[in-house]
């Protein structure tokens, strides 16, 4: 049944080959992205987790009452 009911829709391959075509562009794009990036940003960014929060006085305007 369903092989009928896309048999019947004209020009369904079209949007295998566009989804395929768009998929790879997608991945090609965010490949090149994360190549481009510099090592320095990258090893800032791993260590932020491990980074402490400074400590930040509260102050009247700050509090939450």
């Amino acid at each position: 049944m369903i092989q009928d009911v896309l048999h019947h829709i004209g020009g369904v391959a079209n949007y295998g080959i566009l989804s395929l075509f768009l998929f790879f562009a997608v991945f090609a794009g965010v490949l090149i992205w994360a190549l481009r990036l510099k090592r320095a940003d990258l090893d800032s960014a791993a260590a932020l987790p491990l980074k402490d929060d400074e400590t930040i006085p509260i102050t009247s305007e700050h509090r939450y009452d």
